[in-house]
């Protein structure tokens, strides 16, 4: 879901009761896209254990700078093409690449 649905979302969530952390639920998703994209090839994607309740609950022991390079990293899994068998490696290597645009130390022990 794009950005701008997901405002509305929490706009019409905010009327309803409250919004939840959009970003925990964006992790969620791309991790369920890169799941799929991965199947091809291995069982599971090499991602780190995610439970968006748990990011719902920690959420906010992540400043700008690291949302900022959460969804670096989720436009960059966003990009990956889905894993063809005898490129394996490339897919994997791809994978990688993305996680270069880790949030700190503190972000990611706080959300996964």
């Amino acid at each position: 879901m794009r950005k701008s649905a997901w405002i509305l979302a929490c706009l019409t969530a905010g009327v309803l009761g409250g919004c939840r952390d959009t970003l925990c639920a964006e992790i969620a998703d791309a991790y369920a896209q890169v799941d799929q994209k991965a199947r091809p090839c291995v069982a599971r994607a090499p991602l780190p254990a995610f439970t968006a309740a748990n990011c719902e609950r920690q959420a906010d022991a992540c400043d700008a700078k690291d949302r900022e390079r959460l969804q670096a990293q989720l436009d960059c899994y966003a990009r990956l093409e889905a894993c063809v068998p005898d490129q394996r490696d490339a897919f994997l290597d791809a994978m990688a690449r993305c996680d270069g645009a880790a949030p700190s130390n503190a972000c990611e022990a706080a959300l996964f």
